[in-house]
């Protein structure tokens, strides 16, 4: 028999395809079609890592599917194979290859064109079904020409513009930095302290599609936690602008100071200021010399200035300030004068650069108010009792007990009688304050008296103990919070009663949550002993006027009272484009001291990047070099002008690249418009979680923008999007050549296949899960596809014998090759490749069962007829191309007859419908046996069997059932 040999299957069919066209997509095609996008890759000089196969591989399964038909109802896969248009490309601008072009000394355009040739080849070795007539390179002319075209419309439309913005600046290099470049404060080049500064640069004005980018994401078949963080970087919110009034030691006015907040109805409880450290206000104290510790206060500015703001959100839960001594701001609700802090976790370039902090009542303040000690005033109850306005105000206390040593608690109330509602027996007595008579409550109750008091959470109404909607809402309530000291109980002064009303019950904490869900205690308890602040709407307390009024209802006349006005605002902000750099696209304008930013004429394009000496920054960009550059004619008055001298950032370049992809050699127009129609939008786009915010956004702006213009007809580009997760080293951390970690493709390509490294990839788990590499499940993968081939080579030397091809078409294997059929066509469908090829191990496993065949000796094979070993090389084809092409050719097919374009296989019903089922037979949730039954038992007789069943019985031990739990057709649940 012919051993398997991925070295020999594998470069003959990976030439093939590619020297046949194999997967050319036709624009002319009469079938539907199928577009389906992957990230196109950053050709770095480290070569492909095992990520970017993974992802490769999957999107090749659903290709192959697709044009197989797959998905279909069963039976119409000929009727529904697609046109699939699936292709490489690209993305050959970036940092990366400048720093290492100057750092060796070489052309970065020399280093781009290694480092593709060795991706190209790598890409190529796992014989991914591409088109590659239509390969795009993201660095060459003839397609940032249409990156420029691109740019110079919408610097027409106003969407492109230039505008001073904060930049990190090396004052070393004398040079921009990207946030990747930006390494825990200092560049990533030299190691100097970077600088926050403001410098003129080009934006897009991507927030003007703001509303349209957050309301069109409902439109998306997008994984919903990057939907989510679409939702957040745009960020949304309706609020007010409020301004808080100022003053000086001795009550001196200063300038206000205006805040935006979408919760102004919590104004009553903002009981402190915090400023960005960039913030104006800031910058005039100190030059003013209002602040007594103004010295503290530079500091503070200073280093806030040598983290990039991605810095500052990464730290943010590390909450760092200065309180700036001798100011104060004055809250408008309340008139009462509170402190004003700086804090970098506040960015100037959201909002104003200034929040309200109410700690009560967001998460964010609360941490800050208790490291530094601030104030926290409740000013928000959850509503949930009655109204009860004919009843007077009555008070009641909760207290909790820590015993800290054991971790368990104690939680009591005691309180009067109200609208049929009973709090616990007791009070307080004339004379005793709250914790008084808790402490005196405790002892009767429990003979603890050894108590330490704790804390409280202030008086506040019922609701932050109560969930009942019976309880009246005019009961207000003092939770307590004791530790205690010592165990020994001095005698009980109060008997429980016959509902066990003062018995002693020490739970823990998540007995406690889970215990209280619906009764009095569970929000005091989250208050008082997990800290847990009430962000919600509620009912107002302690807010003058509007105390007890809805909080949502009562927001908008808040605001209208302390002089507000309503707006709306986003979190997102205009895209940053330009680059201090010579390893991009070059920015197609022309300034003239006359005409000013003059855009090149569109004849003229592309601005193709010089020859130059020297790619360092020089206090400059490395354009700006270059004289014979810079140094132009303006295309209005003919005057002397200059080039612009920097380069576009690299998502410019992949924020279309996509569209590209449709008319690829296009020489007149960015694409043909009715070729874009006909392929997009993307069916289906397989990218790393890494890229749910930038390239997402920035690729849905373009494509907006674009169909505005009349150039498509869509405004999404992308309808269904899936991630693929990380692949991680043995060790369980992330891939390092600095750790030594790393798994080279070529090298496990060289050693085991590309079938087998493929199929391992889709077989680790998940596919949107991190998974570790494990060197042992490789290997498993490895015997699978040796048996599989083995199985099926037997069988074609087998059928070629008459008798056992009819003996076969009725044998006892049938039904699991065709559940096996229905199994992997859906679970590719919904992205479970690792349970499609599990089921492919247990077909086989059960098609190499030991037989005994007719003439005694023992075969390790079950007979298929070739109708079926067909389908299974069908099935095992998206997963192992090459294995799957080989075999359909051993089969007898001709050479022209490639596997991709025959139907997918369709599976007889009646084989895939279970006969029997089995019922796991429990006694109080332990399993006592499991029983085969047939499938169509119904509920009462698999009762009747599960009793009767002498294992349950021996369990049950005369015992009667109280209940019996069904699951349907899995599981009885007998309880005693």
């Amino acid at each position: 028999m012919r051993a398997y040999d991925p070295k020999e299957i594998e470069p003959k069919w990976q030439k093939r395809w590619i020297d046949d066209k194999v997967f050319a997509a036709h624009d002319d095609s009469k079938k539907e079609k199928r577009y389906q996008l992957e990230t196109f890759p950053y050709p770095s000089a480290a070569g492909l890592h095992m990520g970017h196969p993974k992802g490769y591989a999957a999107e090749d399964i659903q290709a192959r599917f697709a044009r197989m038909g797959g998905g279909a109802r069963n039976g119409e896969a000929a009727a529904n194979r697609k046109e699939v248009l699936y292709t490489m490309g690209w993305d050959a601008f970036g940092l990366p290859t400048e720093n290492f072009a100057i750092k060796v000394g070489r052309n970065p355009q020399d280093v781009t064109n290694e480092n593709t040739e060795n991706f190209r080849r790598q890409v190529r070795m796992f014989g991914f079904s591409y088109d590659w007539d239509r390969e795009v390179n993201t660095s060459k002319p003839d397609y940032y020409k249409w990156t420029q075209w691109l740019f110079l419309q919408l610097f027409k439309k106003g969407l492109a513009y230039q505008a001073a913005g904060k930049v990190n600046w090396c004052p070393k290099d004398q040079t921009v930095l990207a946030n990747e470049q930006v390494v825990d404060g200092h560049c990533e080049r030299c190691g100097s302290v970077i600088e926050e500064r403001d410098m003129t640069q080009w934006f897009l004005r991507i927030t003007a599609y703001a509303d349209r980018l957050l309301d069109d994401l409902k439109k998306l078949d997008w994984p919903a936690a990057t939907l989510k963080r679409q939702e957040d970087w745009i960020g949304r919110s309706e609020g007010a602008l409020i301004s808080f009034a100022t003053q000086g030691n001795g009550g001196a006015a200063k300038g206000p100071i205006e805040v935006f907040t979408t919760r102004p109805e919590t104004i009553f409880g903002a009981t402190y200021m915090v400023l960005a450290p960039e913030h104006p206000f800031v910058a005039s104290c100190l030059a003013d010399g209002s602040l007594t510790n103004a010295a503290d206060v530079a500091a503070y500015v200073a280093a806030a200035a040598h983290k990039t703001e991605l810095m500052r959100k990464e730290d943010e839960k590390e909450k760092t300030g200065v309180e700036l001594k001798g100011v104060s701001a004055v809250n408008p609700a309340t008139n009462q004068p509170i402190p004003v802090w700086i804090a970098d976790y506040v960015l100037g370039s959201y909002g104003t650069g200034a929040i309200m902090a109410v700690p009560a009542h967001d998460g964010r303040d609360a941490a800050f108010a208790a490291k530094f000690r601030l104030p926290v005033v409740e000013v928000i109850e959850p509503e949930t009792g009655q109204a009860m306005p004919n009843e007077e105000r009555r008070s009641s206390i909760v207290a909790i007990v820590e015993d800290r040593e054991a971790g368990r608690f104690l939680t009591l109330d005691w309180g009067p009688k109200l609208g049929g509602t009973l709090f616990i027996g007791g009070g307080r007595k004339d004379g005793e304050d709250e914790i008084a008579t808790a402490l005196r409550e405790i002892k009767e109750e429990t003979g603890y008296g050894q108590l330490e008091f704790v804390g409280r959470t202030g008086r506040m109404h019922h609701h932050y103990f109560a969930f009942s909607k019976n309880v009246a809402r005019n009961i207000d309530v003092v939770g307590l919070h004791f530790v205690l000291k010592g165990r020994e109980q001095e005698g009980r002064s109060l008997e429980a009663d016959e509902q066990g009303r003062f018995s002693i019950e020490w739970l823990t904490k998540e007995d406690v949550l889970r215990k209280m869900e619906d009764e009095n205690h569970l929000l005091c308890f989250r208050r008082l002993v997990l800290g847990e602040i009430y962000a919600g709407r509620g009912i107002l307390a302690g807010s003058a006027a509007f105390t007890g009024r809805d909080s949502e209802a009562a927001k908008w006349d808040i605001v209208q009272a302390v002089r507000g006005t309503r707006k709306t605002q986003y979190r997102i902000r205009d895209w940053s484009v330009s680059r201090q750099r010579y390893w991009g696209v070059p920015i197609p304008i022309i300034h003239c001291e006359r005409d000013g930013a003059v855009p090149v004429p569109e004849s003229d394009l592309p601005v193709v990047l010089p020859p130059i000496d020297d790619y360092r920054p020089k206090g400059m960009p490395p354009l700006a070099s270059s004289p014979a550059f810079i140094n132009v004619k303006c295309p209005v008055c003919g005057g002397d002008a200059k080039r612009d001298a920097e380069t576009l950032d690299t998502f410019v370049d992949s924020s279309w690249y996509f569209l590209r992809y449709a008319d690829p050699r296009n020489e007149r127009r960015i694409f043909d418009p009715d070729k874009a129609a006909h392929w997009l939008p993307v069916d289906l786009y397989v990218i790393g979680a890494e890229h749910t915010v930038l390239h997402l956004l920035y690729s849905r702006f373009v494509t907006k923008f674009l169909h505005d213009e009349g150039l498509v007809p869509f405004d999404e580009p992308f309808s269904v999007l899936r991630h693929q997760g990380l692949i991680l080293a043995a060790d369980g951390r992330k891939m390092s050549k600095s750790l030594g970690n790393v798994v080279n493709p070529d090298e496990i390509v060289g050693e085991f296949g590309a079938d087998t490294t493929r199929l391992y990839l889709m077989f680790m788990g998940p596919f949107e899960d991190s998974t570790p590499w494990d060197p042992k499940g490789i290997l498993g993968v490895e015997r699978f596809l040796k048996r599989f081939w083995n199985y099926v080579v037997t069988m074609i030397g087998l059928l070629s014998h008459e008798p056992h091809d009819q003996a076969a078409t009725e044998g006892p294997k049938r039904p699991v090759i065709h559940k096996t059929i229905k199994k992997v066509g859906e679970d590719i469908v919904s992205f479970k490749f690792n349970t499609a090829i599990s089921a492919l191990m247990i077909m086989l496993n059960e098609l190499t069962e030991m037989v005994t065949t007719d003439d005694g000796e023992d075969d390790r094979i079950a007979m298929t007829d070739r109708k079926d070993l067909e389908a299974i090389v069908k099935l095992v084809h998206p997963f192992a191309p090459h294995m799957g092409q080989e075999l359909w050719s051993m089969l007898g097919h001709a050479d022209g007859s490639y596997l991709d374009f025959e139907p997918w296989p369709a599976y007889d019903e009646a084989l895939v419908v279970d006969r029997t089922v089995k019922l796991v037979l429990q006694v109080n949730g332990k399993v006592r046996d499991t029983v085969e039954a047939d499938a169509s038992v119904t509920e009462e007789q698999a009762k009747d069997l599960a009793l009767r069943n002498p294992n349950v019985a021996r369990a049950m031990a005369g015992a009667a059932p109280k209940r019996v739990i069904y699951v349907d057709k899995k599981i009885v649940n007998i309880v005693i």
